[in-house]
């Protein structure tokens, strides 16, 4: 049986030296390009444009980690970035190995100029989610950015309304960082009460992590701007105000408390049925019965405190005092009429 034998394969012939050449120059070009990006030289960018025309068409394919415009950015080269994107305007939205564009660099860094360069060109970049699932503005947020803030929602104000994968807006984000004039710039420049309102996947508004992370001042201002709902429940049951009865009192959590509790913040086990959201509880109750939600068994929202031992609220203590006291002394009454009826019966005997 004549056997077929599978033709066999050339092995690829070795480089020319004239091939082996053209990659080492472009090598050489490349190396230089970046080392122009790093110092913002725009002379060297022409001299490499001329020499090699589609260099950056090339740095597109080529560059996984960062492109010359992701680096310019970064570094805020702002004319250098101004020559990359005349000569390659779609340079503006590729992404490097993050999945960042360049605005979220220029955002995140506040170079204004390049951010407003970049938005002209495509404002598209707005809306682009990096691995992390932030938008430049996220980033401009947590960075404390405000300049750039107001750049980003002239232009997309609906970026202000992409969250986060746990259900984050750009102000939480703003909260849980610190950042209190970029979250005013951001309030006020949305002017949308529903974003304020907003609840992320654990039920927290703003509100909530402000108190969770002891800003007085971010809770105060809040408590001005009629747009808050101070008495929001989590899905866990808890108010602003039982966040911070339940940690050890010290300085923050007394001014804390007076604060909520003189613009009217009740805790969950005061509110009628009518005014809570997001709360579990008992459909059986009437009308207008109060709610009594299990806050022992409840979570806090997430913060860098310490995890702290959950004690009764204050409105169960005095209570619980009072029932404890009052059989007390029902004990030492019976023991005391006892007494009497006896030392009767010893004189009349």
């Amino acid at each position: 049986m004549q056997s077929i034998t599978s033709p066999r394969r050339r092995s690829p012939s070795p480089p020319s030296h004239q091939q082996a050449s053209l990659a080492s120059k472009r090598r050489h070009r490349e190396k230089r390009l970046y080392e122009a990006s790093h110092d913002g030289c725009v002379e060297s960018l022409a001299q490499l444009l001329q020499e090699d025309r589609p260099i950056l068409a090339r740095a597109s394919v080529t560059c996984f980690d960062e492109t010359p415009l992701h680096v310019a950015c970064m570094l805020g080269h702002v004319p250098f970035a101004k020559a990359l994107l005349a000569h390659k305007r779609d340079l503006a939205m590729e992404l490097d190995s993050q999945g960042r564009t360049p605005l979220h660099l220029a955002s995140a860094n506040g170079y204004v100029e390049i951010t407003r360069e970049l938005l002209q060109l495509e404002p598209r970049a707005c809306l682009v989610h990096d691995e992390d699932g932030r938008t430049p503005l996220h980033l401009a947020t947590m960075k404390g950015r405000s300049n750039i803030v107001i750049e980003l929602v002239k232009v997309r104000p609906e970026t202000a309304e992409h969250r986060q994968s746990h259900g984050q807006t750009a102000l939480h984000l703003g909260v849980s960082h610190n950042r209190l004039e970029t979250l005013k710039v951001l309030v006020e420049t949305v002017r949308d009460g529903d974003l304020v309102k907003a609840q992320d996947d654990e039920g927290n508004t703003i509100l909530h992590l402000a108190a969770a992370h002891k800003q007085i001042e971010t809770v105060k201002y809040l408590l001005q701007r009629s747009e808050v709902d101070m008495n929001t429940v989590n899905i866990n049951g808890f108010s602003a105000l039982d966040i911070v009865e339940y940690f050890p009192k010290d300085f923050k959590v007394i001014e804390l408390r007076e604060l909520l509790v003189h613009a009217g913040a009740l805790r969950a086990i005061r509110f009628p049925t009518s005014t809570t959201h997001q709360a579990v509880v008992d459909n059986k109750n009437e009308e207008n019965s109060t709610i009594v939600v299990d806050l022992a068994s409840a979570t806090l929202p997430s913060t860098n405190t310490p995890p702290v031992k959950a004690v009764p609220p204050p409105s169960f203590s005095g209570k619980i005092k009072k029932q404890k006291g009052d059989k007390h002394e029902k004990w030492i009454k019976k023991k005391r009429d006892s007494l009497i009826v006896m030392l009767q019966l010893d004189v009349l005997e």
